[in-house]
């Protein structure tokens, strides 16, 4: 359960800052950091569903199974 609540938190945090930096949409720095979000984002929900399906610890959490 904490791989899902890992990657809820990563989710709303790219949200958020995509809502907090909108006047900076077209700065290079906007860019990079919404680029880092995304790929973390990404790999929490990968591993996440990875943890849910095969059981393997991908993130240093306590799968609890």
């Amino acid at each position: 359960m904490s791989y899902t609540f890992f990657a809820v938190g990563c989710y709303i945090a790219l949200r958020s800052a995509r809502i907090l930096l909108k006047e900076y949409k077209g700065t290079r720095w906007y860019k990079i950091v919404i680029k880092a979000l995304s790929l973390v984002t990404l790999y929490a929900a990968l591993a996440s569903l990875i943890t849910w399906y095969f059981n393997l610890n991908l993130l240093g959490f306590d799968n609890g199974k």
